[in-house]
């Protein structure tokens, strides 16, 4: 009966209005859509995409009767989250993400006091001033990573993971990891693994039938995994700030924001528990969607390689055949500059949405009525394939950075491109304020590895063709690459010892 009211209730405010509810899929009495989204494998994209054919850049479906909006447009959701971002910048994130970080996570929890004091802590850590601080250990630590590469070829996944991780930990937290079999990275990574599959309702049901949350764990065995999670994150946290606080007793912590809030917590106003959030989501974010993306980047030099010469020649313009290339380097850069870029919207393109936005009132666009409470999904494989700004839709094409005949085309090219306000990063006041950060942090190493690796396909020793390489990614919301092969190798004798000579340097300055 409830259920009926509340749907008179919407029923008579769209009238009221003048409005009409988006178009959508009709779902099953009481449950909605939840059967076909449980179903789906954890990937939601091709759902949504399949929507999009039938009923356009704004679609509505229902989950128990919550209603849930899919965006299609960058024009709509631009108009949404950005210019009315007060009316839509809370969370709707799944019911088990929410849980395991117990709504202290910044770039899940929901819009609160909580929220814009943690806010306030993670835009002055990833501040385009604070990351200037640190582009010299970026530099040292790209070129440890190239001369790794070149060392050992066939762990390149290992090489980037600990390059992800090593920036990070150096300028954030203020300590050193050597290798990918490091503690931190193992524990960090395997949690972050385990934790993204809180967004999948086949794997949680809870997310999508709320009335299973009230019923004992012998019934639904995913909540014991929901409570242990819950209960390692904290752990994890508790430990993170007492290594740091650990080093700065002993007089041997690096120069780090981490360190920096821990000796001025006073400036801060928010407790220790809730900054250790805040830490974590910068190491979530932070590790992950760099290392995402220099996979990703691999695979791409490998399909188009004709970028790849044109990324070398660009690099050998500007700094010649001696390292060492750096930041300053990086207005010359633009091509590298682009394929980075373009590189983060084909993977957005392949697998991923934007964490969810929750409307705080009721509002109407397009003639559309959106209740209350709303929750929307921004589907990025549909916005970076977005026929007016991408016409010509190809799912890799750099030049559309470069060159004036392209839409996205911006001057002047010692500036552009950039990621600033780039979709992939989220909109309005839910955008990850981190894209500066991760994109100094993937131009130093891409721009490094034009310059010294040669980037092919494997030859199939029975063939003795290149092999196919099918990339396929994670059906999570930041997907990791699933294992590719690749042939990594030196441009010449003479740039391997030169990396090597480069390394040494960066080693005797840590």
């Amino acid at each position: 009966m409830a259920f009926s009211f509340d749907r008179l209730y919407v029923s008579l405010k769209i009238r009221m209005k003048g409005a009409k509810p988006p178009p959508g899929p009709k779902g099953w009495p009481v449950v909605g859509n939840a059967p076909e989204l449980a179903n789906s494998d954890g990937n939601l994209i091709p759902i949504f995409s399949k929507w999009a054919k039938q009923y356009g850049d704004v679609v509505q479906f229902s989950i128990l009767g919550e209603k849930q909006v899919v965006l299609l447009s960058d024009v709509i959701a631009q108009e949404l989250f950005v210019k009315r971002g007060s009316k839509y910048s809370d969370r709707g994130v799944p019911w088990a993400m929410a849980y395991i970080t117990r709504e202290f996570n910044p770039a899940l929890m929901p819009k609160n006091d909580a929220w814009r004091k943690e806010r306030k802590l993670l835009h002055s850590a990833v501040s385009i001033t604070t990351n200037d601080k640190y582009l010299g250990l970026m530099e040292q630590e790209a070129n440890l990573t190239l001369r790794d590469l070149i060392r050992s070829p066939g762990d390149f996944d290992s090489h980037f993971k600990r390059y992800a991780f090593g920036v990070l930990t150096r300028s954030m937290l203020g300590f050193r990891v050597h290798s990918a079999n490091d503690p931190f990275i193992v524990k960090t990574d395997s949690f972050i693994n385990e934790a993204m599959k809180c967004f999948r309702p086949d794997e949680y049901p809870r997310n999508v039938f709320s009335i299973l949350r009230n019923l004992p764990s012998w019934l639904v065995p995913s909540h014991a995994e929901m409570v242990r999670l819950q209960k390692e994150a904290y752990d994890n946290i508790c430990q993170l700030r007492q290594r740091v606080e650990t080093l700065i007793q002993k007089g041997t912590a690096g120069e780090s924001i981490y360190r920096q809030f821990l000796e001025n917590r006073e400036q801060y106003y928010i407790t220790d528990e809730q900054a250790g959030y805040t830490f974590d989501s910068i190491v979530g974010g932070g590790t992950r969607s760099p290392y995402n993306a220099l996979l990703t980047f691999l695979y791409l030099m490998m399909e188009y390689p004709e970028w790849q010469e044109k990324l070398q020649k660009e690099v050998d313009t500007v700094v010649g055949p001696d390292l060492p290339l750096c930041f300053a380097d990086f207005p010359k850069l633009p091509a590298v500059r682009a394929v980075v870029k373009e590189g983060i919207r084909y993977r957005s393109i392949m697998a991923e949405l934007e964490i969810p936005h929750r409307l705080e009132q009721d509002d109407t666009y397009g003639g559309y009525f959106f209740p209350k409470h709303t929750v929307f999904h921004a589907n990025y494989a549909a916005i970076l394939m977005d026929k007016d700004t991408y016409p010509d839709q190809q799912p890799f094409n750099p030049a559309r950075w470069l060159e004036p005949s392209y839409p996205t085309y911006k001057e002047p090219l010692t500036l552009h491109p950039n990621c600033q306000n780039f979709t992939p990063f989220g909109y309005g006041r839910r955008a990850c304020p981190g894209y500066d950060f991760s994109e100094r942090t993937l131009v130093i190493l891409v721009a490094l590895i034009a310059w010294g690796c040669e980037i092919r396909k494997p030859i199939d020793p029975e063939t003795k063709r290149p092999v196919v390489v099918d990339m396929k990614y994670e059906p999570t919301p930041n997907p990791r690459p699933l294992p590719f092969p690749c042939d990594i190798r030196p441009r010449s004798v003479e740039r391997s010892r030169l990396v090597e000579l480069q390394a040494e340097k960066c080693e005797a300055t840590h």
